[in-house]
């Protein structure tokens, strides 16, 4: 019979080394929380940029554009 690992017990695991390690004393330098800063301004744009490029594309979806083509039908 096999022996099977649930998902159950390897989130528990993860969870336990996540929680439950001995604590460390890493240095983090000063630039390291503008570079933080930076990737979550980034984020934060991006996002903004991407939503305005579908707001249009839905947009261009449902309000077409009458020609401009001048000669009288």
């Amino acid at each position: 019979m096999k022996n099977k690992i649930s998902p159950f017990e390897v989130t528990s695991v993860l969870l336990m080394l996540c929680f439950f390690s001995a604590d460390s004393f890493g240095y983090i330098d000063p630039n390291s929380g503008y570079i933080l800063w930076q990737m979550l301004f980034g984020v934060i744009v991006g996002c903004f940029f991407f939503a305005k490029k579908i707001w249009f594309f839905i947009k261009g979806i449902f309000i077409r554009e009458k020609s401009t083509d001048s000669t009288p039908s």
